[in-house]
Parts: structure tokens; sequence; C-alpha cells
């Protein structure tokens, strides 16, 4: 199991750039972050360097949406740029979303006044172009449901939406991001849409429910999926630490390194 902090959520009493030496730390290899830019991604690659940390993904979209028709030119190239950004890094997922968010976290577009056989369309085909660019990067894109009570009017919300939309393109550099936090709230029934969707299962969110502490602090069973996922299934895939920490982030690392 491929065990990665996300030094946006952990970590936050300190620098971003002091964030890497922390997880290094705390005996882990890998890492995440959110959005690349305004970062100083030569400091990132200097830092993961120094302490011999791999960066294990970030976000590829920013301000233009999956959903989109007319974001479609924009979405594609600032993942180019992405890539970009990735191969600097020796990152081999990036993590997309049906509607990208702005500088203060809110969605640049709800959809609103979109027809959803036009959301869909348009997804489908950014998706599928999307996918095209990530086979030649020999980069992941990993496609994430999210839960629409804390961000209302996100569009793909369940496993069912982004497990099928990646079998339907069938690209093999497309595939999920199950967020355990979001889809708890969203579908339940984890350990059976594990199964249905592991083929295009790529990258795990972990985070407990209801209020997204470190596991154990409420009602899901992850012995229960890691079994499932890396046993049963045989997946070896990263499990991401994207969760905001119920204790200081010394003592939720602590925490994490025995999951």
């Amino acid at each position: 199991m491929k065990k990665s902090i996300c030094i946006e959520k952990i970590f936050l009493e300190y620098d971003f750039y002091e964030r890497f030496a922390k997880v290094a730390e705390a005996g882990f290899q890998y890492v995440e972050f959110g959005y690349w830019p305004g970062r100083d991604i030569e400091r990132i690659k200097s830092e993961c360097s120094k302490y011999g940390l791999t960066v294990t993904t970030f976000s590829a979209d920013f301000r233009a949406s999956l959903i989109v028709p007319e974001d479609r030119e924009e979405f594609l190239d600032y993942l180019e740029k992405s890539i970009s950004v990735a191969k600097k890094l020796d990152c081999k997922n990036l993590v997309i979303h049906s509607q990208a968010m702005d500088d203060s976290g809110k969605f640049t577009h709800d959809g609103k006044n979109l027809d959803d056989v036009v959301k869909l369309y348009s997804a489908a085909l950014t998706a599928q172009d999307a996918a095209r660019l990530a086979e030649k990067a020999g980069v992941t894109l990993v496609l994430e449901a999210v839960n629409n009570i804390s961000k209302p009017g996100y569009y793909m919300t369940t496993s069912n939406f982004t497990g099928n939309l990646c079998k339907v393109i069938g690209s093999p550099n497309l595939k999920i991001l199950y967020d355990i936090w979001h889809m708890q709230q969203m579908e339940g029934n984890m350990v059976e849409n594990l199964r249905k969707y592991a083929d295009v299962l790529g990258y795990i969110h972990v985070g407990d429910c209801p209020e997204r502490h470190e596991p154990g602090t409420g009602e899901i069973n992850f012995d229960k999926i890691k079994r499932v996922v890396c046993e049963e299934l045989g997946l070896d895939i990263v499990w991401g630490f994207e969760l905001d920490p119920e204790i200081s982030s010394d003592d939720c690392v602590k925490k994490l390194a025995g999951f």
C-alpha cells in the first residue's frame, strides 16, 4: 500500500514548503497537494529530492470545467501545462473533476443553466481528449466524484457516474479517484462499488465519516475496505490521506503510519 499525505489538509501549522520535511520525518514516502499555479515547482522538486519523497498527485484542472462545452479548449490547454509540471515532479497521477474551482474554492460553473445531455456529452468528449493527452504523456488522470452536500451543484457525485464514464471511454490512462468520505455520503455500499469498478479504480482518498477525520474516528470499516482492495482485488494503488486532523498533525500522522 502506498500511503500519501495531503499537505493541503495535514501540517497546516507549517509553511507549505516546510511540510515536505514533516512528511518525511513522519516516515512517509509519498505526498500530494492541490493546485500548482503560484507554487515554486523547482522548490517542490528540490524538497522531494532532499527528503526522498514522491509526489503522487495534484489537481490538473483550474477554472475550466469538463461539463461546459465552451471550456473544452481551456481545459485541455491547462491540462497540458499540468502534465508538464507532472513530468518535472515525476508525478504519475493527476486529479480532474466535473467542475473546476476558482481561487476562493467555489465552482466556476454550477451547470444549472446547462441541459443534462449537454453536460454529459461535453464531459465525455473532453475527458476522451484529455485521456489521449494522458496516454501520450504516460500519466493517469483520476476523475473524482464529490458529494453535493458540502459542494452544492457538483455534477459527478457517484462512483457509478465516474466509473461508467471511464469504462465507456476505455482509456487505460483514465481512472476514478474514489474518495471514501465523499462516497459514504452519496452512495454507501462502498465494498460492492469498489469491486464493481475495480478495473477503473486508480486512486483512493481516505477520511472517516461524518467529520472527515482520521480513520477510526467515525463510522467507516476501513479494515474491511483495505482487505477488499489490497487482498481480494490485489490493487497496488495510492491511498491519499485527504482529511482534517482531529488532533495535531504530528499526532495524526503517527496514527496514519499504522493504517
